[in-house]
């Protein structure tokens, strides 16, 4: 049993969470690029030619210790920062708030009973598991810029015709497994997670996008039917392009709500960015999400904006929205049970494109660095001298920590790569960069007269 721990490498998401990529293997958390050869039960690898290291974890006991987990955790405690959250870590260098710090700031309360159940070998006991941190596989209605098969079905039949050299023919196979058989099937409807059910405090639904996966509904289900709900509260990454009346209906059984907004453009650029998003009608189920929380006062919205280098000239038309969403519909209720809800974040949270390596907004030309450098000192300005609650502070200081990111060294390979690859994908969906982003047009010129 622990009772101390190192602040510095100490992840609250990967000691109390049950994290399940699309593909059903399990992972510290959803930010880690790390996977280990423990499958759920019901997931189909036969397509693999090697599957002699894959194992299937017949129960959440065996899931959550798998060996690498268990290396994982052992090197939090120990003060060593593990490769898996090398994510989180280049985030924490360069000033920006990582998902470990959001994690371990959430959760400051739970950590020391988690602990309790963590032996000196780094053996987790399944009491532990508060949080359910599961990928829906990845059917998915849009196919983002900077998105791939592994988390869209819908990049799966373009993939190979863009030149990502990030992505295999593994990573193809895998693509169309989880699409065609979605590791949750077996684990919905046959009581998998029921043993920990009557615990849980938080169900975290990824995708693809969770909000168009009928099975998550059923699920859904399930848990008020055995009186769960109550004690549950679900967070979602949606991007925004469905809100059903059925998961409204579902939501108001439960402890609360929070939907992340994954928009990382507004207007027609959003179409373009996260392809074939439209605006109009993430504007209307935003509305829908604005009258929930005013009736039932159990909904938290949030943005996350993913930054490259297609987007990020575009942060202040992002922040101004974010802004003028809080300013409209954020509900204070006072008294013996304070709270907030509705639209609860003046600035988006961050993340970075890490993959396609050449989307990296490092790789802008230093001309655009230069003007975008100035943008952002003038945002964080403005923003500073704004009326901002006390609890976006931190995000504040992240748009300073964007200048670190951009400040980074570039590499012309790679931003050449990008344009390549930008008009490759263009031609294949019939649309046109330069119609999106007027200020590329020397950039692709010089590119198509190489």
């Amino acid at each position: 049993m622990h009772t101390k721990y190192n602040k510095d490498t100490y992840c609250h998401a990967a000691m109390s969470s049950y994290s399940v990529h699309g593909n059903g293997r399990v992972r510290p958390c959803c930010m880690s690029k790390v996977s280990t050869n423990t499958y759920m039960p019901g997931t189909d690898f036969s397509s693999f030619k090697n599957t002699q290291n894959f194992q299937t974890g017949e129960n959440l006991q065996e899931f959550i210790n798998d060996a690498a987990l268990v290396d994982i955790r052992n090197a939090m405690i120990n003060g060593e920062k593990h490769e898996a959250c090398k994510e989180c870590w280049k985030l924490e260098e360069r000033g920006v708030q990582s998902f470990r710090q959001i994690q371990n700031d959430l959760y400051k309360d739970d950590i020391q009973q988690t602990l309790e159940m963590l032996n000196d070998t780094g053996y987790l006991d399944a009491a532990a598991i508060t949080y359910l941190d599961l990928t829906l596989g990845n059917v998915c209605n849009l196919k983002c810029r900077s998105c791939n098969p592994w988390a869209s079905h819908s990049w799966i039949e373009e993939g190979p015709t863009v030149p990502h050299s990030e992505f295999t023919e593994t990573t193809y196979k895998v693509a169309v497994m989880s699409s065609k058989n979605p590791w949750f099937m077996d684990a919905f409807y046959n009581g998998y997670f029921d043993a920990v059910l009557s615990r849980v405090k938080v169900i975290n639904f990824l995708g693809g996008e969770p909000l168009v996966v009928k099975e998550h509904y059923d699920w859904l289900e399930h848990i008020v039917e055995n009186g769960w709900a109550k004690n549950i509260k679900l967070q979602y990454n949606s991007n925004g392009t469905t809100i059903p009346k059925r998961v409204l209906e579902l939501w108001t059984h439960f402890k609360h709500v929070t939907v992340s907004l994954s928009l990382d453009a507004v207007n027609e650029l959003a179409y373009y960015v996260r392809f074939p998003s439209k605006w109009h009608v993430v504007q209307k189920n935003v509305g829908k999400l604005a009258t929930h929380a005013r009736e039932h006062k159990n909904l938290n919205v949030q943005t996350h904006m993913t930054l490259s280098c297609l987007n990020i000239h575009d942060l202040p038309n992002m922040l101004a929205w974010c802004k003028q969403q809080y300013d409209t519909w954020h509900y204070v209720q006072k008294g013996d049970n304070w709270t907030h809800y509705g639209y609860i974040n003046c600035i988006p949270h961050f993340n970075i494109v890490e993959m396609p390596y050449n989307m990296h907004m490092r790789h802008l030309p230093q001309i655009e660095k230069t003007k975008l450098d100035r943008m952002l000192t003038e945002q964080y300005l403005k923003y500073k001298n704004s009326d901002m609650p006390d609890w976006e502070h931190a995000s504040l200081e992240n748009i300073k920590g964007l200048k670190n990111i951009l400040g980074q060294s570039r590499d012309e390979t790679e931003w050449q790569k990008f344009l390549e690859n930008t008009l490759v994908s263009d031609n294949y969906r019939r649309v046109n960069i330069v119609d999106y982003i007027p200020w590329m047009e020397e950039y692709i010129e010089t590119s198509s007269n190489r």
